[in-house]
């Protein structure tokens, strides 16, 4: 008997959850028991770090979704093939090491990242920040930590007096960004980075951080924050403001993914359009 829309988006919730969960007690156990200390490092580009630490979660991610489920899937280590075939595609995305450089240097800043994305615009997914050992997701109407209904209360101050959180690969980005495109920050007291998109996700959405600014970053990388925001009412959108969805990633990375609270993402919009 085919499964039913409700029983898929279920079913898949299910998988995001363990397979965050697996791969981030792995990953975890690396730190703590200082098996970083040797571990085998590269580049696959300019600020591209990767570990070996990096492919063992993305294998164990694979292997959680694959004997469960046979939607193709999408991983920021790419180690297969993926296309998107038509519009609205039933597929995951996985970052399976959020934070690569943080976690290399014993640092807690990072994260893993499930999601699925269904043809009919349904998505649920899963975070995890193996440091304060939470695992947040969503089913298709609720959001949940450590598996409990979780609703978040945020509560900032005015714009002057809040951080943003920014977060741009390669240095020469920084510098080029700064020249003429980075304006607004101004209106910030306090720039943060982290070198991740899901731990500053993570506390975005429960409420400790107002909003975000990632330059042009992938849909892996921040699948499950739109997923998990969505039922919350965090905004993901362009820096015009424009509402971004699974869509707006497959043929072009929009040039800035901004992810946040209404009302600190309403005081940038105004500050931006200044």
């Amino acid at each position: 008997m085919p499964k039913s829309k409700g029983n898929i988006i279920n079913l898949e919730s299910k998988i995001c959850i363990q397979a965050v969960e697996k791969a981030g007690k792995k990953l975890k156990n690396f730190q703590e028991n200082n098996i970083i200390s040797g571990i085998k490092k590269w580049n696959k580009h300019e600020a591209g770090l990767v570990t070996e630490a990096d492919l063992l979660s993305e294998k164990i991610i694979l292997e959680t979704i694959k004997s469960q489920s046979s939607f193709p899937i999408l991983s920021e280590e790419a180690s297969e093939e993926f296309s998107f075939s038509k519009d609205n595609e039933n597929f995951w995305a996985v970052d399976p090491l959020c934070g690569t450089v943080p976690f290399s240097n014993s640092m807690e800043t990072w994260g893993l990242t499930v999601s699925f994305f269904s043809s009919d615009n349904s998505s649920v997914g899963a975070i995890m920040c193996p440091s304060s050992d939470e695992i947040i997701y969503c089913d298709e109407k609720k959001v949940y930590k450590n598996g409990a209904i979780f609703n978040p209360k945020s509560h900032f101050p005015e714009i002057e007096d809040m951080t943003v959180c920014l977060e741009i690969e390669s240095g020469r980005n920084w510098v080029d960004l700064f020249k003429d495109k980075l304006d607004w920050v101004r209106n910030f007291s306090y720039v943060n980075s982290f070198a991740s998109a899901v731990y500053p996700g993570s506390q975005i959405i429960q409420g400790n951080l107002p909003i975000m600014a990632i330059y042009k970053i992938s849909i892996e990388h921040v699948g499950a924050l739109m997923a998990i925001g969505d039922k919350l009412g965090i905004k993901s959108t362009d820096l015009e403001g424009n509402d971004l969805s699974v869509n707006d990633f497959k043929n072009k990375i929009p040039e800035w993914f901004l992810y946040g609270w209404p009302y600190a993402h309403s005081k940038l919009m105004d500050k931006i359009g200044k």
